[in-house]
């Protein structure tokens, strides 16, 4: 790996190297050129409450989302913080890290067939598409004459294809929720079991890009399950599904709480 610093605000994922009273120290993933403690977490950046043992927020080997705070370069020392990343950028980030690790596998695997330095061609998928990742999702969709372009040979270029359509799946994520909801009038139950069942089926006319599944856990709650491309659009589709369900079953004596799981 390059020893290129991050950028400030970037969002990076690292291993905790050292535990000490004012902080931690971290590994930072695709930087880890720069050394095992080249990222510092100060106690007042580990969460958003106070922290009274700092051993109950990280320990060493764990893994964590921080954002970049501040780079000294010339004495090789970078501040992060954990309480400044969201949970949806958390998952985000862990996902993407999720997915880029599964295509350097499949790169790996098709070097192997066709005996080609790996490292060779990471390099050029990097500098053509940013990432692994996305460079075997253009493939996946498209045809191997892609990568014939930019310098990586047929042969590879087959393997790879292959592989990608075979073991690469579309990127999904599934945000789950819960809707507690009391109808009390007087055919209560039958309003509910026709309401669910219509939305359901005006879900996919408004969000064509996301999927929903809801399940009786047991009256008044049933689980909610969105299934989307990325987090930024679940967490959408959430916020509109709790609208939409209020706006739905207005005019009914009914009673509506949401709880993100």
């Amino acid at each position: 790996m390059e020893s290129k610093f991050p950028a400030v605000g970037e969002l990076v994922v690292g291993s905790c190297s050292k535990v000490t009273p004012h902080g931690a120290y971290f590994e930072i993933f695709d930087y880890e050129g720069l050394g095992t403690e080249a990222g510092f977490v100060h106690i007042s950046e580990l969460s958003r409450t106070w922290v009274r043992n700092i051993r109950s927020q990280v320990r060493e080997g764990q893994r964590v989302v921080a954002k970049i705070l501040r780079i000294d370069s010339a004495r090789g020392e970078i501040d992060m913080s954990i309480r400044r990343v969201s949970e949806p950028q958390r998952r985000t980030k862990l996902t993407e890290l999720k997915q880029e690790n599964r295509a350097r596998g499949i790169v790996a695997v098709a070097c192997e067939k066709t005996e080609i330095e790996t490292e060779k061609v990471e390099k050029i998928l990097l500098s053509h598409y940013g990432s692994i990742y996305e460079a075997l999702l253009q493939l996946r969709e498209k045809t191997a004459k892609i990568l014939t372009k930019i310098d990586i040979s047929e042969k590879v270029a087959k393997v790879l294809y292959d592989l990608a359509v075979k073991e690469l799946q579309p990127p999904t994520v599934k945000l789950l929720g819960k809707i507690s909801v009391t109808c009390y009038d007087s055919d209560g139950a039958v309003v509910l079991s026709d309401f669910f069942k219509k939305y359901k089926q005006a879900f996919k006319k408004k969000h064509k890009s996301s999927d929903l599944y809801m399940q009786v856990i047991s009256p008044p709650d049933y689980r909610c399950t969105i299934e989307s491309a990325d987090w930024k659009t679940a967490e959408t589709v959430w916020k509109n599904v709790q609208k939409e369900v209020q706006d739905s079953l207005r005019g009914h004596d009914v009673e509506v709480s949401f709880e993100r799981k």
